[in-house]
């Protein structure tokens, strides 16, 4: 059962549909690592949106190659060592790399799942007038606009006090 909420179909909106796509964009370290056996091509920067990354590899690749048939041996290897030398560093950063990509998916996704309130929303009220206003209408159309402030609250209980005083 661990895995078959992810067959749902909830369709809509709402934290549900966003955790679903979120699943399916998240990046796995294990698929990078694998990805990065064909460091050549660039694949594992691709996987983790690294497009400028990824054609710096490719480049280099060919740049590499292009060099070892033109007969510069030494130019072409030394590429080929640098793009070694950069899988390497590569490899050790891939859970970093991974890790901010995955942050950023889920910024993303979080954050562009709703439109926000609608134009105007000011927060949910209710009509009926507010503790301590005399009910005319003046009082009941303020008080829906605003809740009552401490400063008021306040006068409210010193009035009660008073109250519960003079009665015997």
């Amino acid at each position: 059962m661990r895995e078959a909420w992810k067959e749902l179909d909830l369709g809509g909106g709402g934290l549900q549909q966003a955790n679903l796509r979120l699943a399916r964009l998240l990046r796995r370290r294990g698929v990078a690592c694998a990805l990065l056996l064909a460091f050549p091509l660039g694949l594992h920067r691709d996987y983790l949106h690294d497009r400028r990354g990824a054609w710096l590899f490719r480049l280099a690749t060919a740049s590499s190659v292009a060099a070892a048939l033109a007969g510069g041996l030494v130019p072409g290897g030394l590429i080929a060592l640098g793009l070694v030398i950069a899988a390497a560093f590569d490899l050790a950063r891939v859970d970093a790399r991974v890790a901010a990509v995955n942050r950023r998916l889920r910024m993303q996704v979080y954050m562009s799942q709703t439109e926000g309130a609608p134009r105007g929303f000011r927060g949910h009220y209710t009509d009926e007038p507010q503790a301590g206003s005399t009910g005319s209408g003046d009082d009941a159309s303020h008080a829906a606009e605003r809740p009552v402030s401490f400063a008021e609250q306040e006068k409210m209980l010193r009035h009660l006090a008073q109250a519960r005083r003079k009665r015997p």
